[in-house]
């Protein structure tokens, strides 16, 4: 089902989407919920894990695609962030594509470079690719996401996300074993695509009414869900 909307009243609103602010927010979010022992296997990579490497997918496509290197921190070429973007197979590892064989693959391809960081003190690479799974969570939980709806609608829904935290709420493991873990993390992320389907049709109308209020009801909703998903991610690793 495409959910088009075309109001001359979406064209002056921002362009931009679900960019670095959002994904920031779900990061660190996700990362203040975890045991201290845990989130200190990242080192002092904690804070460049939420700042930079969480826009790792959308700074590798901007620079292959467009040639476009942002002037904040981070990569100045697409080389310097290949290998935790793009999978050996050349698959680009950036959300989940509804191919549960190929999103399955991206997330066990993750799971297995963090785990071998550890493994190894390397605290940055594992960063880097921890950086890459928020991405992959958050980018799957965005709500336009759930369905094909027209690009203004869609700036417009995944514009922004409002200030929050997970205080209170206690990282579970998914699993004692990789596979199995990576794919209830991938059912977790199917479920919640299809919550933000059901209710897209209520998050285009607001759109059209200029409801922000209501649009940030389901933006937070999301963000929370993808923050606690990746927290559990992240403890089970």
């Amino acid at each position: 089902m495409r959910l088009f909307l075309c109001l001359p009243l979406l064209l002056p609103w921002p362009g931009s989407a679900w960019d670095t602010a959002p994904h920031q927010a779900i990061t660190k979010a996700a990362l203040d919920s975890l045991p201290g022992r845990v989130r200190a296997r990242f080192g002092d990579e904690a804070a460049s894990l939420a700042e930079v490497y969480c826009m790792y997918p959308d700074r590798y496509l901007e620079m292959v695609r467009f040639g476009f290197v942002r002037k904040s921190a981070g990569p100045r070429s697409p080389e310097e962030i290949r290998i935790y973007c793009v999978r050996p197979d050349g698959q680009a590892v950036h959300g989940a594509t509804g191919d549960r064989d190929n999103d399955l693959a991206s997330l066990v391809y993750l799971f297995e470079r963090i785990i071998k960081c550890f493994f190894e003190s390397r605290p940055t690479e594992a960063a880097r690719y921890a950086g890459v799974l928020s991405h992959f969570i958050a980018d799957s939980l965005s709500p336009p996401h759930a369905d094909d709806v027209d690009a203004a609608v869609h700036a417009a829904i995944e514009r922004s996300v409002p200030a929050f935290t997970l205080a209170g709420r206690t990282p579970q493991s998914a699993g004692a074993h990789l596979l199995p873990a990576a794919a209830a993390i991938l059912d977790r992320i199917y479920a919640a695509q299809d919550l933000n389907r059901k209710d897209l049709p209520a998050m285009v109308k607001a759109v059209a009414d200029r409801d922000e209020r209501t649009l940030d009801k389901y933006r937070l909703a999301a963000a929370v869900q993808a923050a606690g998903i990746l927290a559990d991610a992240l403890s089970t690793l």
